[in-house]
């Protein structure tokens, strides 16, 4: 299929756009940087989407049936400015592709934020009563709004909400390659709320929703990318010191000094329509995740 991919050169474009090569797509990549020029399947574009006229021609060209939209500019900037100029150039660059009346099939990458939950199973039936920042203010907007063009056009439209996703090529201030850092050096970081926990993710799977999404036939829709299950900051620690330093003496030292204090942030995503839609279930676990990132990382 003729793919158009925004967010090319980032963290998840980066590993979904050698998802879609080895699947034999026609990609039309974008990315703000200069890349390499086009090869049997990729054609990279550097561009501007606060343009438009940096890349409607290109678009209009290459006629894309699916696009994949990941782009989301100067994070991790989620001030009110950035998430409202990210905003407005998303829909702009939607209409611009809707326009064409080429495209059957639109993926855009939400976050968990916009559930605004700290606490429990979050539901993609769950409405979502207040938001917890600009970002995900922004988000929850943008899908709003790109429902509602892409139904005009009769176009399918799937909104991923992605939890927390790890792996090679993830920030170096994430909270995993900060743990990797500074175990190296074999200590631990500084962590304000070990007890906290999250929805990890690895790359592979999120990269693999993503894939069955553009070939199967799916309803439109919110659609989790998650495990459905939650694992403590301090958990994450202990697995990654069993694996760099074969030991759980640094997890245990941090554990006692936090032991008392509650849990903050204890949620996960539910993975009901994303199973039963998607026929997706993650194969990363948690541990599996962290040894393979390690073993990218070092």
């Amino acid at each position: 299929m003729r793919i158009l991919l925004t967010g090319a050169s980032g963290f998840i474009g980066t590993h979904l756009l050698q998802k879609l090569i080895l699947e034999g797509h026609q990609v039309l990549a974008f990315s703000r940087s200069a890349r390499p020029k086009k090869n049997k399947y990729i054609s990279w574009h550097q561009c501007d989407l606060s343009l438009q006229e940096s890349y409607s021609k290109e678009v209009e060209d290459f006629l894309p049936e699916v696009l994949i939209h990941l782009a989301w500019q100067d994070i991790p900037d989620f001030s009110v400015e950035k998430s409202k100029a990210n905003l407005d150039l998303s829909l702009d660059f939607l209409k611009c592709v809707l326009n064409l009346n080429c495209c059957k099939k639109i993926l855009f990458s939400g976050s968990c934020l916009e559930y605004d939950l700290m606490d429990g199973m979050c539901k993609e039936t769950s409405m979502v009563e207040g938001l917890v920042n600009d970002f995900a203010w922004a988000k929850n907007t943008l899908r709003i709004k790109s429902e509602l063009l892409c139904r005009e056009k009769s176009v399918n439209f799937i909104w991923f909400r992605i939890f927390y996703v790890y792996g090679p090529g993830q920030r170096t201030d994430s909270l995993i390659p900060s743990i990797f850092k500074h175990l190296k050096l074999n200590n631990l970081p500084e962590i304000d709320s070990p007890n906290n926990a999250n929805d990890y993710i690895y790359i592979d799977d999120v990269v693999e929703g993503f894939s069955i999404a553009i070939t199967e036939s799916i309803s439109s829709g919110i659609y989790n990318l998650g495990t459905g299950r939650s694992t403590s900051v301090l958990e994450v620690c202990r697995i990654a010191e069993k694996i760099i330093l074969n030991s759980s003496k640094l997890t245990f030292q941090l554990e006692l000094k936090v032991q008392p204090k509650v849990s903050d942030v204890n949620f996960w995503a539910s993975m009901i329509s994303t199973n039963q839609h998607l026929k997706f279930n993650p194969k990363v676990g948690l541990s599996y995740g962290i040894k393979k990132f390690w073993e990218s990382y070092r």
